[in-house]
């Protein structure tokens, strides 16, 4: 099963996520990928400080197009390095596909 979340901090927009299974994803922009967040599947399951908003494909596409999901290159340079060479990041017409399965 395949949910979309838009993920904030208070009025601050971090994430597109997509909680597949019980796996959460989330759309680095850097990459133009979904990559597997344990944080976020932490705070997702457990912390619950972060607000998660579900969303559908349209607007997950305009919030993509927006920018949410874009880090700081040299704040976070060795999470965008590991998440560049993430052999797993799925593109997100395969998460949107997956979606629209579940929904069919």
């Amino acid at each position: 099963m395949t949910r979309l979340y838009l993920v904030k901090d208070g009025e601050r927009e971090l994430w597109v996520a997509a909680l597949v299974d019980e796996d959460v994803w989330t759309y680095v922009a850097n990459t133009g990928k979904f990559h597997r967040n344990e944080g976020a599947r932490h705070d997702y399951y457990f912390l619950n400080e972060l607000e998660y908003a579900e969303i559908g494909i349209a607007e997950a596409q305009r919030l993509m197009r927006s920018g949410v999901g874009t880090v700081d290159e040299q704040e976070l340079a060795d999470s965008l390095q590991r998440w560049r060479d993430d052999p797993d990041g799925m593109h997100p017409e395969i998460v949107f596909a997956s979606l629209a399965a579940d929904l069919a």
